[in-house]
């Protein structure tokens, strides 16, 4: 039940931060996110490496929404993102992907009204969080092959050569997601 509730609570958070508008309430939230850091005993160091890593995303998507809305909205947009993914992180080190399964589950049982089932789609969701370092971890091993092969990482051979990365990281995918079905079935899950 507590993971259920802290799943709710997790997304009111997330969702009233984007309906913030004020600079000093976007401080005391970051306050909150900073003091659950603390609470929870998470390291800050990763926390604001967290930050780092996404940080080209978040500002591509501030100087877009600057564009369009003007500088006062595409910083708050920014703040909001830095501030999103900060209890993100916080929320994804204490929630296991077996434990938001659960909770997905329980949340979706009415749905047994029409005759879906919630276990499925908790199934489905446990599997995309899985899937993701493992996507990463692919993408890394190609980059340092093709590294090692001569191919330069720049975004005009990208685009230019999206062949030298698409066809290994699909093929590999595919791959991937095939020993997850046969782990899936060997389980009894399908």
């Amino acid at each position: 039940m507590i993971h259920i509730i802290s799943f709710i609570l997790f997304l009111i958070y997330t969702i009233g931060i984007f309906f913030i508008k004020e600079y000093y309430i976007l401080g005391i939230v970051a306050l909150i996110n900073f003091l659950l850091i603390i609470a929870l005993k998470e390291n800050i160091k990763n926390a604001f490496i967290a930050i780092i890593k996404i940080m080209p995303f978040i500002i591509f998507t501030s100087c877009i929404n600057m564009l369009i809305g003007g500088v006062n909205h595409g910083l708050l947009i920014g703040i909001r993102l830095i501030l999103v993914c900060n209890i993100t992180y916080i929320f994804a080190k204490k929630m296991t992907s077996h434990k938001l399964q659960y909770v997905i589950e329980t949340l979706l049982k009415p749905l047994k009204i029409i005759k879906i089932n919630p276990r499925e789609i908790g199934i489905i969701v446990c599997i995309g969080i899985a899937f993701i370092p493992i996507v990463q971890n692919a993408m890394m091993e190609l980059k340092y092959s093709l590294k090692s092969k001569g191919f330069d990482f720049t975004i005009k051979n990208i685009i230019k050569r999206p062949n030298y990365i698409l066809a290994p990281l699909i093929t590999s995918i595919i791959k991937r997601t095939g020993d997850i079905e046969n782990s899936l079935i060997s389980r009894g899950y399908i």
